[in-house]
């Protein structure tokens, strides 16, 4: 039992802490890099170490409790169903859906569209995939972030903050998990920090009021997955 406690607090300690320096580290050397299958190794090290992580929380929390979760109404109850809570989140998670998925479909019909995505997406060039073996293994990638990171931010750190050690409300454990989310990607920049917290607590309120978190990892790995048919093959060389 100490074992699994231990584990749990050393998982939390890596997403909180170890996570965001690892990318202070790496993502200076991966923009820096001239090499030319660069992004690819840097696929497989996040690829590796998302699965590492998402087993060690299934093991010490157990995958019926990681993947499922309940909610008494009186937990968290402006999210119960007619509650004015609930209605401005699902409205908020339909023009989410709207603002990043309809711009993704017309992309596909669209070459005019695709270079606008490809000329905003400088920035993120050093990671967003270009290439067409980039771009094969930005599958992998979508689909292992959308399990892993819901498994571990979600399933996992929410159990971890409303039942284990810190017993904080579910709300406070959706806020708090949901920051943490943001700041494993402050190597996208503050607003991009925001904009992935956000997105997280959009997942996390899923995740309640589904009671599952098929939902949510379906989105996630749709969403990281539109990058394929917003950015055009060679972009970042364009």
């Amino acid at each position: 039992m100490k074992l699994m406690t231990g584990l749990q607090h050393l998982l939390v300690f890596f997403l909180v802490v170890v996570t965001p320096l690892w990318d202070w580290y790496e993502i200076p050397r991966l923009k820096a890099s001239t090499a030319p299958r660069k992004k690819i190794r840097f696929y497989q090290k996040i690829m590796a170490a998302s699965w590492i992580c998402a087993v060690v929380a299934v093991a010490t929390v157990g995958l019926a409790s990681t993947f499922h979760v309940t909610a008494m109404p009186t937990e968290i109850g402006w999210l119960a169903s007619g509650a004015r809570g609930r209605v401005i989140v699902l409205g908020a998670m339909v023009g989410m859906a709207l603002a990043i998925f309809v711009p993704a479909v017309l992309a596909l019909w669209s070459d005019a569209i695709r270079g606008k995505a490809g000329r905003a997406a400088k920035k993120l060039a050093f990671l967003l995939p270009s290439t067409r073996e980039e771009r094969s293994w930005w599958w992998i990638v979508s689909i292992t972030a959308g399990i892993c990171e819901e498994f571990l931010y979600r399933g996992f750190l929410m159990e971890y903050l409303h039942l284990m050690p810190w017993h904080l409300s579910l709300t406070w454990a959706l806020v708090v998990s949901s920051a943490i989310f943001g700041i494993g990607h402050l190597y996208q920049g503050i607003a991009g920090a925001v904009q992935t917290a956000v997105a997280g607590f959009i997942f996390g309120c899923l995740f309640v009021m589904t009671g599952s978190l098929l939902l949510p990892i379906v989105v996630h790995a749709v969403m990281d997955l539109r990058a394929l048919a917003l950015l055009p093959e060679g972009f970042e060389t364009a």
